[in-house]
């Protein structure tokens, strides 16, 4: 999540007000049980509570107690969950009362997350005192000694914490693929689209190719991730390009790798240069909107899509396909290395996507405590995932399986599922990789199935380069900032661009902007966490 140095600024003044609560302040009350590092706490303790739970995302709009996962998970753990959502600024502001949620869920690469002593219980601390089987049997031991800090403690737990032995375990999919329309893709003969000429021929064949969209208007040969307010900003530009064509993340003696002047990224970005100055791309592909791009998914409006986030494309993608089985969009071997790199595309590292704290004014930290870790556990995600045994689901070859008509509805419509049954949707402390273990593709739609398959012999993980981002200094912090600001004008400007040494100019001006921005300090801070994650995954 991008944040501009304005919210930097203003965490920075929040949790100044807020930072008189230092660790070790909260007063918490003895267990009125046993407890017992074999047998978590939730299992003996049957004290009801009711806990609110913010996450930090204004998007979210999930309620807890109407679908068949939280009534279970209320029903065992005896915890009942207000869900509020919002922005970094209603957090700022409640950071700065002191008035917090009892739990809170933020973005990992939050700036937030280094100042986790000042609003957050450790974990470590709870389950030593009421829950020990958080670390003895739920947490993942590669997840709890990477998230423990220098002063020995662990604030937050992610979700999609994917580690070392979850990636030799398999069953890890990327989330990234460049995505065709299956009709006009055979129409015009299958072309191989992994060469710049290659690419450029075949978006030419559809455009004479004259193929139609669900509206009536031509066929766009080629759309990409929309620019704001996606996963990845700039559209493709930031690093899905790089990860197709095999851009290296690190060099040979293991530091950081400057992808954006790398001369295979710099040819391909050329490449799309010239397919918008032949008039092949959408038009509108800097400004569009997410509602512009999800209308022209769902009529079928591109030849081909440049995904950046397959499972942001859920809806679009499954209203397509529904509707229209023989013209659904198939991922296939879209831009690759002109030099004999292979295609690497990120699975979700072991730093995860997302945080989730107990607040130090967290009204009942006992039971929210009891709470992680029945959702962090096997048996939580299980519940989280698929509800009862012999309910919604029912064991095969030794692994849960929906419901016939459950797996349809989750196929089919993804955001009806979601309200009505709300298995595998409530997300915050999930456990991914032991999801794609148990269900493979079935978890996904299956306008994603395909696409998803299709990621799984290119995916690597990239553990030095988890939470890169999150604990420079403040100056590397802004630095930072600008520079990607710059850039997205830079790549803005290399799209419009009428020859190759316009690009050439635009791409001069950012080195130049970035190396008077603190670029080699910031460079040197990314390298120190890069050597500090090795150690830590040692």
């Amino acid at each position: 999540m991008r944040k501009s140095i304005a919210v930097i600024s203003s965490l920075a003044i929040a949790l100044s007000v807020a930072g008189c609560a230092k660790k070790g302040d909260v007063n918490l009350p003895d267990p009125t049980f046993t407890v017992d590092k074999a047998t978590p706490s939730w299992k003996v303790d049957k004290e009801k509570a009711n806990l609110s739970w913010y996450i930090n995302f204004d998007w979210f709009a999930q309620t807890w107690g109407n679908d068949v996962a939280s009534k279970y998970i209320t029903e065992d753990t005896g915890v009942s969950i207000t869900y509020q959502n919002g922005t970094d600024d209603k957090l700022n502001t409640m950071l700065a009362s002191g008035d917090l949620p009892d739990i809170i869920t933020i973005d990992g690469s939050s700036p937030l997350i280094k100042e986790a002593d000042k609003f957050a219980i450790p974990l470590d601390e709870l389950a030593k005192k009421y829950d020990p089987y958080f670390l003895e049997g739920a947490a993942k031991p590669e997840t709890l000694k990477y998230f423990t800090r220098d002063d020995g403690h662990i604030y937050g737990y992610p979700n999609f914490s994917n580690t070392k032995a979850d990636y030799e375990k398999g069953g890890i999919y990327g989330n990234q693929a460049f995505m065709v329309r299956k009709d006009i893709y055979e129409k015009i003969g299958k072309p191989d689209m992994t060469t710049p000429e290659g690419f450029l021929s075949a978006l030419e064949a559809v455009r004479k190719l004259n193929a139609k969209d669900e509206l009536g208007k031509p066929v766009i040969p080629l759309g990409i991730s929309i620019f704001n307010g996606g996963s990845e900003p700039n559209g493709v530009f930031n690093r899905t390009l790089a990860d197709f064509i095999g851009v290296p993340v690190l060099t040979d003696d293991g530091k950081y790798y400057d992808r954006y002047t790398d001369p295979d990224f710099q040819k391909w970005l050329k490449t799309f240069v010239k397919a918008r100055q032949d008039g092949l791309t959408d038009k509108d592909m800097i400004t569009m909107t997410k509602d512009d791009k999800d209308a022209r998914l769902t009529n079928g409006s591109y030849f081909a899509y440049f995904a950046s986030d397959v499972n942001g494309e859920t809806d679009a993608l499954s209203l397509w396909a529904n509707e229209h089985p023989d013209k659904v969009y198939i991922a296939v071997n879209g831009p690759s290395s002109t030099v004999g790199r292979k295609t690497a595309l990120p699975g979700t590292s072991i730093e995860g996507w997302t945080q989730t704290f107990i607040s130090k004014t967290c009204k009942n930290p006992r039971k929210a405590m009891e709470l992680v870790t029945y959702l962090v556990s096997e048996y939580g995600n299980n519940v989280m995932d698929f509800g009862r045994e012999g309910e919604p689901y029912t064991i095969v070859d030794g692994k849960p399986v929906l419901n016939k008509d459950l797996l349809e509805f989750k196929q089919t419509d993804p955001a009806g599922f979601e309200k009505k049954i709300g298995l595998t949707t409530h997300l915050w402390l999930q456990d991914s990789a032991l999801l794609s273990r148990q269900m493979g593709l079935s978890q996904f739609p299956k306008a994603l199935q395909q696409a998803k398959q299709w990621t799984v012999q290119y995916v690597v993980p990239q553990f030095e380069l988890a939470g890169l981002n999150v604990y420079l200094s403040k100056e590397s912090a802004r630095n930072l900032e600008k520079i990607n600001q710059n850039w997205s004008q830079t790549v803005a400007k290399i799209l419009n661009a009428k020859s190759d040494a316009e690009v050439d100019q635009a791409m001069d001006a950012f080195v130049k902007y970035r190396q008077n921005n603190g670029y080699d300090k910031l460079v040197e801070e990314w390298n120190k966490q890069i050597e500090a994650n090795k150690k830590k995954l040692q």
